[in-house]
């Protein structure tokens, strides 16, 4: 059975607000392995991509097992933020790419960076959130 999400469902708003959360701690990290201070811009920015990720999750996979729904979330947290690298150097550069397979080599290193230092954090919020999300 497909749930909808109405804005008195305190269990999305709940995910929300964890998702918040975890856009703090994913900052907090990043700021850890990276040995770099967090800007204001930057908090801003996760904080988006982590609701609308959450929102995004909420619609495809609510209701389904914990995993999956962790595995829904990180890859369209994850296609977000390349979604942003991409728009980013259209609008620095004028186009897509100057050398092609390059960039696309350094997008996907990049990706596949904050995939690494974000899975587990994101599939611990997945099993947490789903022992406390669950209808009872």
């Amino acid at each position: 059975m497909k749930q909808s999400i109405t804005l008195t469902d305190k269990r999305f708003w709940v995910f929300e607000a964890s998702t918040l959360l975890y856009a703090i701690g994913l900052l907090a990290l990043g700021c850890v392995v990276w040995d770099k201070t967090a800007t204001i811009d930057l908090g801003l920015f996760l904080a988006c991509v982590c609701l609308i990720s959450g929102l995004i999750t909420w619609l495809i996979a609510n209701g389904k097992h914990w995993f999956v729904f962790g595995l829904v979330y990180e890859m369209v947290f994850l296609c977000l933020i390349a979604a942003f690298c991409v728009i980013v150097v259209v609008v620095t550069n004028g186009t897509i790419f100057n050398d092609f397979w390059l960039d696309i080599g350094i997008l996907l290193v990049f990706i596949f960076t904050i995939g690494i230092a974000s899975f587990l954090p994101t599939i611990a919020l997945a099993f947490v959130g789903y022992y406390l999300f669950c209808k009872k």
